[in-house]
């Protein structure tokens, strides 16, 4: 005679029920849904950490540029009767030298470092590669953007006369054959730094730095980007970088105004 099988054994052969399966999902589903904000957290902290690194090893270069040539380097602001006319450039290839690349001073776009199949020092972390598609059939090409801009012109960009910012300007009178500008050529000196530790140099952006919301007569250039957590990243004239809201950043208030200008002072008039 068979003995009735017990309750063990009574299970073997069949499968889990929808309950039990459901349960199952959940002890798995819960800590993981605990881990991905903590996971995501973590990168973006590593991330950032990466970021300021960059901008502290491009701020060094930009010191040594100072120290070799008495200047600040930068991409031509451009003014003609009074009227701003556009940045002429093509962003911080002028480090390039310091940071283990080259630049060809006699070209007028040298693209060679902007847009690399690889990371950088100039290409923030954060910021995944791009696909752009070749030309009339050409091979398309998958590259990292320019990650961070250059404190051209401070709070006054609408009047070149003011020299405001890190980057020279020019007088305008046309261009070159090989495409430079032509005119009077400004540039700012350490000498006329009033606060080196307090002047943005370098930061989270586009090719260039503007301390406020993209205005309309220079639409396209580079505003202050918020990539970790809504904050942004700056290096300053002494090599130092700090991190903090971007509305930190470009509000319209002395004490935030002044650390864009070379001589330490708000300039109110060019809000």
């Amino acid at each position: 005679m068979n003995k009735p099988m017990d309750n063990a054994n009574s299970r073997v052969g069949r499968g889990f029920t929808l309950v039990e399966l459901l349960v199952v999902i959940a002890v798995v589903a819960i800590p993981a849904a605990l881990l991905l904000p903590v996971l995501s957290k973590a990168k973006d902290s590593a991330n950032s950490t990466a970021c300021k690194s960059n901008l502290r090893q491009l701020s060094i270069a930009l010191n040594m540029y100072v120290n070799e040539y008495d200047k600040y380097p930068g991409n031509g602001a451009m003014y003609s009767g009074g009227q701003f006319r556009g940045v002429w450039g093509t962003g911080m290839n002028w480090l390039n030298p310091y940071v283990g690349g080259h630049f060809d001073p006699d070209s007028s776009f040298d693209w060679f470092y902007s847009l690399p199949t690889t990371p950088t020092v100039f290409n923030c972390p954060a910021e995944k590669p791009r696909y752009f598609p070749g030309l009339f059939g050409a091979q398309g090409r998958t590259s990292y953007n320019l990650g961070y801009g250059y404190n051209e012109l401070g709070t006054g960009w609408k009047d070149g006369t003011l020299h405001l910012g890190l980057g020279f300007t020019v007088d305008f009178r046309g261009h070159s054959p090989n495409g430079q500008p032509l005119g009077q050529r400004n540039y700012a000196k350490p000498g006329d730094l009033g606060n080196p530790s307090d002047l943005i140099a370098i930061g989270e952006g586009a090719t260039w730095l503007f301390p406020n919301q993209r205005p309309d007569a220079i639409q396209g250039y580079g505003s202050v980007a918020a990539r970790h957590g809504g904050r942004g990243s700056m290096s300053f004239g002494d090599g130092h970088v700090e991190s903090a809201k971007r509305a930190i950043w470009v509000e319209q208030s002395d004490s935030a105004c002044k650390r864009w200008n070379n001589d330490n002072q708000p300039h109110q008039e060019t809000w």
